[in-house]
């Protein structure tokens, strides 16, 4: 039997001096080399910034690690647990640099839980599939997300799959679980889905430019923030 589903979410809003800014995008975007560099950036214009990611380099983090590389198997649910179990630690280390007034730079936060879980758990964002569906599937990833701070900015680097694979075969020597065309392409459309759900959680930048005029857009979203 099917029953229309609805629901609300209020996120955690952190009252601290710091700030967290999250930088998100699928694998190939360049979201790791903006958030390096708006780290950098910040800490030239003489703002104290920190720059950090997930998965951690914790133990969690390192085993999440092993699972990408394919050297280990799990369970998608087992390992979207594993994801929010690694993001515990890494949020009492944000929570301490927001105290203390400091600029957080992520790379990746507990949005991107929903494209790659969902994708992950058998939903196709590329196709037209039920809503409530999608919908069960989405809270029931972001309800272990409740505990959890959301960035006081979150910014996502938007390049199509195609130019993302291109990136990783340069890049990477050994690819991870989610280098294929087919993955990016349905992790693309869950991160089209979830700004359509939540548009004012994000900041689109193009993220095909040259990597300095990203950096430079990048910026001028994050100098003010207060």
């Amino acid at each position: 039997m099917k029953y229309p589903v609805f629901f609300e979410l209020e996120f955690r809003k952190h009252n601290y001096p710091g700030r967290l800014i999250a930088i998100e995008g699928i694998d190939g975007s360049g979201k790791t080399t903006q958030a390096r560099k708006t780290a950098e950036i910040l800490k030239e214009k003489g703002t104290e910034a920190i720059y950090t990611k997930e998965p951690t380099d914790g133990e969690i983090g390192k085993m999440i690690r092993r699972i990408l590389a394919g050297e280990k198997k799990f369970e998608p649910a087992s390992f979207q647990y594993l994801f929010s179990a690694d993001r515990v630690e890494h949020q009492e280390e944000i929570l301490e640099l927001l105290k203390k007034g400091k600029i957080v730079v992520s790379d990746r936060y507990f949005w991107s839980s929903v494209p790659y879980g969902a994708t992950d758990r058998g939903i196709d964002f590329k196709k037209n599939q039920d809503e409530s569906d999608i919908l069960l599937v989405c809270y029931s990833i972001l309800s272990f997300y409740h505990q959890f701070i959301v960035p006081d900015k979150t910014i996502y680097i938007n390049v199509s799959p195609k130019i993302a694979i291109e990136r990783l075969k340069k890049a990477r020597h050994i690819p991870d679980i989610y280098d294929k065309i087919e993955k990016l392409e349905k992790i693309s459309a869950g991160y089209d889905w979830l700004i359509k759900k939540f548009p004012e959680e994000f900041v689109i930048i193009d993220g095909t430019k040259p990597v300095e005029e990203v950096s430079q857009d990048l910026f001028e979203q994050v100098k003010n923030l207060k």
